[in-house]
């Protein structure tokens, strides 16, 4: 007899919204598909965290790993940290041609292997990938017409090496910090520095609308998060209740992917959205890509190697 079970979701990190509808869709599917027997409860941690002035990072997996917790999203790279390294290949740049490549790779071979995968390093099995805002944009003090404008341009870049790398081989000067560190320092760094690397739908939680008033759309990679579920919890559902879960992540994944999608687009196209979000908006035309394109080969270069073979080759042509 299938275990009528209770999980708890933890949302940990900004904006809530775009992580709290992915949870409550998610809820609302496996109570249909499981006729009420897996029913989802989730916790917003990152209130807590600001009510009770708790500034440093809190991790879900430890509290997925304490029992404290059983269900949450994570950003890739911080999946990375957990000795999972083939993460950090999805912030690779310029790696996805376009969203339709992204799909094949997150819902195919090469996706459900690394989401597998993760119970063999991690307290955690992966369900689905997820967005945090779509392609990656620059905002900061100037505007960004050129490829050129970057060199020298100090930028806060999420602790993330492939991020780092990317960053500097763009010409940037790149500072580290983890983006879940909300201390008072790592605000104040974010708030002060020339430019920081975001997305649009995310804009207003990591840039200062007084200070970076310009974003430039450079879609140099992507903002990846992952469904999780701790795999002790996993064991304990039958492989009925399993399968219906895959089912209700990977749907409620590919929802999110295409709400982001959309808000993205929204803001793009809007000059009255981006005026309200306070910034001026442009794009790199492909002469300008292309010039970012080419200083990226050096990141390509020395990872390589690092990563399972045949990865990185085997989504470049998913």
């Amino acid at each position: 007899m299938n275990k009528k079970l209770k999980l708890r979701w933890v949302l940990q990190h900004e904006p809530i919204d775009l992580f709290q509808r992915t949870a409550e869709n998610f809820a609302k599917e496996i109570g249909i598909s499981t006729n009420g027997r897996i029913e989802i409860e989730i916790l917003n941690l990152f209130d807590h965290m600001v009510k009770n002035n708790l500034g440093a990072e809190i991790d879900p997996i430890d509290l997925i790993a304490a029992n404290e917790a059983d269900m949450s999203q994570v950003q890739v790279e911080h999946l990375g940290r957990w000795e999972a390294s083939d993460f950090y290949a999805f912030d690779l740049p310029y790696l996805f041609s376009s969203h339709e490549h992204a799909t094949r790779v997150f819902d195919g071979k090469i996706g459900q292997n690394l989401l597998n995968g993760l119970a063999d390093v991690t307290p955690v099995t992966g369900l689905g990938f997820t967005y945090s805002g779509g392609y990656r944009a620059i905002a900061a003090t100037k505007q960004i017409k050129t490829a050129d404008d970057l060199i020298g341009l100090e930028i806060v870049i999420n602790t993330n090496p492939v991020m780092v790398d990317t960053a500097e081989a763009f010409g940037c000067k790149a500072t580290s910090i983890r983006i879940n560190d909300r201390s008072v320092e790592a605000d104040a760094a974010r708030s002060k520095m020339a430019a920081v690397d975001t997305t649009l739908p995310r804009y207003r939680t990591e840039a200062n609308p007084d200070l970076h008033k310009f974003v430039t759309n450079t879609k140099h990679s992507m903002f990846l998060t992952t469904i999780i579920i701790g795999t002790d919890t996993w064991k304990e559902i039958s492989p009925e209740d399993q399968v219906a879960m895959r089912a209700a992540a990977l749907s409620s994944a590919a929802f999110e992917r295409q709400w982001t999608i959309d808000q993205g687009d929204a803001i793009a196209n809007s000059v009255d959205l981006q005026h309200k979000l306070g910034f001026s908006f442009s794009e790199f035309d492909e002469t300008e890509a292309d010039k970012l394109r080419e200083r990226a080969n050096v990141v390509y270069e020395k990872y390589t190697q690092f990563f399972s073979p045949g990865l990185i080759d085997g989504i470049i042509r998913a």
